[in-house]
């Protein structure tokens, strides 16, 4: 008997052990497994734009905590006993067993607050006895496990508002566009009464019947105290919203962006978005987009990040995204696009880095053919001879090509891929000189991002006792309170750009003297000092503004996204206003960069010439200019020629006594760049002639005559008609004596002369040939060449 009664007791332990076990570990973890919708926020909380649920649902991640209006509607409402019961109200099940016999069906259900986030959670079950006492289990363990605080957001969070809206949160933005703590009386209350009856209660129907629900519970909050006669009178006086809203999207790109970066998991997602700025770059953006639409130029990206952080505050990807074009979808601001001349600013400030040129130096602006490529001028004008600066400022293309062909293409290379310009991946050979002008591909993130590094770097080296962090060149980022990582950070003496050449670089850059259409941007220009640039790509399919001041980096980028091209679309036209309209947006800065003078050395130079001032130089000054360019090359330009006593004649001992001879310095450029620059600049002073009977000892013969076209003299491509016939090939020279004539011979065939314009056209099969160019006093160059067919 003993056995037995021991066994009875050991079984009824064992079998409440197991129901103990099973009670304790009978709800899932976690409770609920749905797929939320991906909601962006802005800096300040803000909702920026969200992305529905996989499930098609939107249901906003799970509320932290519930207003005190809807806590005090919904469980006046639903469960007015909610803090006071343990997860089932016995008073409301008695009710409602007694009603549901009175009317022989199920009119109340009798269930807690804690019993409908367990339905919730199970997914609508059938609702019969067995299924609500299984809820009531389950509502116990609820109750053990989560505060009464807890269970309320995840009722509030999981709850049907209509549709397929799920969650307070989702139905404050749906039905008032506004989030739940910003909500009223009135408006708290409708949703506390809509998830009671979401399937025939609706905002859009039925409203006379949801107001009479949410204005009795308004009575009833007033009967409790819960609020004031004259806030339930206001309460009953507001309007049932007509029909749901649609959601905040401020910023479409951006959002689906996040969406696909970042895991499932993550479901909100606080971004460095600035939405007070992000509404009015996107209203500006949208008026240029209905005004360019005229000249079916379809696409507008804008992009704003911090100097100091790296991260976007503006991200437009594309303007108008209501519009029913498809390319609206494609986010601009990642694309891939030809560069144009945006990357000239980086070369500059890379030859100014290494010492190859100074700020001013004259560069050749002259017509130039390298092989099979002939770049040109955007105006296809040209000057001879440039500043840097001024070459920079005006996005001059040939001075860029020389300076790129100085510098090496491989160099250059490694410069753009360590300010993470990492889509411009190909080979030195891929790209070639062309690369200057648009041959690469980047896009608005990281052109942006590398001017921003530029400024950062520039804006700490002071801070930092003039040296340099590694970890100032980042990408950009658009997370709050993240600054990207290039993974390395270390403070070193030099930099990957020193600061004095990215200084110098930005004041080229601010410059408002520019010539022709680009003066017209001093009256558009922000109230403050700001560094500039433009590019167009070939064919007019891209362009291109980015603006630097200390604290952010504004890039535009206007053109179809189907890569259609169209005479409009040029940085100045199309994307400049766009830039001067949102720099204007933008808050003041409170100081321009400061001149970093430790890495600058204060020497002479020479005016005309930009170089360190050489022995013969006339007219010199000093002047700040980068520590690196202090051992560049002195003016070559500045000579010292000899004179007859007058000064009228060029002279040497072969013809005129020395002793009556006068030494002059002269400025003197090659003859190509002296046939330009001496146009538009009218104190250049060619040489004087020869005295009768003097040879020019000084110079060579290919300093005194030049080959202007085709400069690169290997490959000719002579260009054939229509009906098939070839045209002639226009050669072009240059003498620096304006009454010489030019004798002109291909191989030894004599074709003719010039004087005063230099050209001649030929006529030739494909095959090789000898050029050679003879002045009246016996000077000669000689070229050879291959003619090759185009047809």
């Amino acid at each position: 008997m003993k056995n037995k009664a021991n066994i009875v007791l050991f079984s009824a332990i064992s079998f409440w052990v197991i129901v103990l076990v099973l009670f304790i570990f009978s709800l899932p973890k976690p409770l609920f497994d749905d797929p939320y919708s991906t909601v962006i926020l802005d800096r300040n909380g803000e909702l920026l734009g969200v992305k529905i649920a996989p499930d098609g649902q939107w249901r906003f991640p799970e509320t932290v905590e519930v207003s005190d209006k809807f806590e005090t509607c919904i469980t006046t409402f639903e469960d007015k006993r909610f803090y006071y019961h343990p997860g089932i109200d016995p008073v409301s099940m008695l009710r409602a067993i007694k009603q549901n016999i009175s009317s022989r069906r199920i009119v109340s259900g009798g269930s807690t607050l804690s019993m409908q986030v367990i339905r919730l959670s199970r997914k609508g079950q059938s609702r019969t006895v067995f299924e609500k006492a299984i809820e009531a289990i389950l509502a116990l363990r609820l109750e053990l496990g989560y505060s009464k605080k807890e269970i309320l957001s995840l009722y509030a969070s999981h709850a049907p508002f209509g549709g397929n809206v799920v969650g307070i949160e989702a139905a404050a933005w749906r039905y008032f566009g506004r989030s739940p703590s910003e909500l009223s009386w009135a408006e708290n209350a409708m949703l506390a009464v809509l998830p009671n009856s979401p399937a025939i209660i609706h905002t859009g129907k039925n409203r006379d019947l949801l107001k009479t629900k949410r204005d009795n519970l308004l009575r009833k909050l007033y009967a409790n105290g819960k609020i004031t006669k004259t806030e339930l009178e206001l309460a009953i006086d507001e309007e049932i919203p007509e029909h749901p809203l649609p959601y905040p999207m401020y910023s479409y790109h951006l959002v689906n962006r996040a969406a696909s970066e970042f895991s499932s998991a993550t479901y909100k997602i606080q971004t460095s978005i600035d939405l007070s700025l992000q509404k009015q770059a996107n209203e500006i953006v949208n008026m240029y987009n209905q005004r360019y639409l005229r000249n079916n130029i379809n696409n507008i990206a804008c992009l704003v990040i911090e100097v100091e952080t790296g991260n976007a505050v503006i991200y437009t990807g594309n303007g108008d995204i209501n519009s029913d074009i498809p390319e609206k979808a494609v986010d601009m601001i990642t694309a891939n696009r030809s560069t144009g001349s945006i990357l000239k600013p980086f070369l500059f400030s890379a030859m100014l880095s290494a010492g190859e040129i100074l700020p001013k130096t004259l560069l050749k602006d002259i017509p130039t053919k390298m092989g099979s490529f002939s770049p040109e001028n955007f105006d296809r004008e040209y000057t001879g001879a440039v500043p840097a600066n001024e070459a920079l400022a005006r996005s001059l293309n040939i001075p860029f090509v020389y300076l790129l062909k100085d510098y090496g293409i491989m160099r250059f290379l490694y410069i753009l891929r360590a300010l993470g310009l990492n889509t411009i991946n190909k080979s030195s050979e891929h790209y070639g000189l062309s690369l200057i002008l648009g041959g690469a591909e980047s896009n608005l993130w990281d052109i942006c991002a590398a001017y921003a590094s530029m400024a950062r770097s520039l804006k700490h080296f002071n801070e930092s006792e003039s040296r340099y962090n590694t970890g100032d060149y980042h990408s950009a980022g658009y997370l709050k309170n993240k600054i990207p990582d290039n993974g390395s950070s270390s403070v070193k003496e030099t930099g990957l750009l020193s600061a004095a050449s990215i200084w110098f670089t930005f004041e080229a850059m601010s410059s408002l003297n520019r010539p022709g259409q680009e003066k017209q941007w001093q009256t558009f220009s922000s109230k403050q000092k700001v560094s500039w640039k433009t590019g167009t790509s070939f064919g007019f399919k891209d362009a291109w503004s980015v603006a630097v001041t200390p604290d952010y980096v504004v890039g535009i980028w206007v053109g179809n996204a189907t890569g259609e091209g169209r005479s409009g679309i040029t940085g100045i036209k199309v994307a400049a206003p766009v830039l001067f309209d949102i720099l204007n947006i933008l808050p003041n800065y409170k100081s321009w960069f400061e001149i970093p003078y430790d890495e600058m050395v204060y020497a002479e130079v020479c005016n005309r010439s930009g170089h360190i001032a050489g022995p013969y130089c006339v007219e010199k000054d000093s002047a700040w200019i980068p520590a690196a360019g202090i051992n560049s090359d002195a003016c070559p330009y500045d000579k010292i020629i000899n004179l007859d006593a007058g000064g009228t004649y060029r002279v040497n001992s072969d013809c005129y006594p020395v002793d009556m001879m006068q030494q002059q310095s002269w400025f003197v450029l090659p003859p190509t760049m002296e046939a330009y620059y001496r146009i538009s600049n009218s104190w250049y002073r060619t040489l004087p002639p020869f005295m009768e009977d003097c040879s020019d000892k000084s110079f060579k013969p290919g300093e005194i005559m030049e080959l202007i076209y085709p400069s690169q003299l290997s490959r000719v491509y002579i260009p054939v008609d229509l009906s098939g016939d070839t045209l002639p090939a226009v050669f072009k020279a240059a003498h620096r004596d304006d009454n010489s004539t030019i004798y002109w011979y291909i191989d030894t065939k004599y074709y003719g002369s010039t004087k005063d314009f230099h050209e001649m056209g030929f006529k030739l099969p494909p095959g090789k040939y000898s050029l050679t160019l003879m002045d009246d006093k016996g000077n000669k160059i000689s070229k050879d060449f291959v003619v090759v067919s185009k047809d």
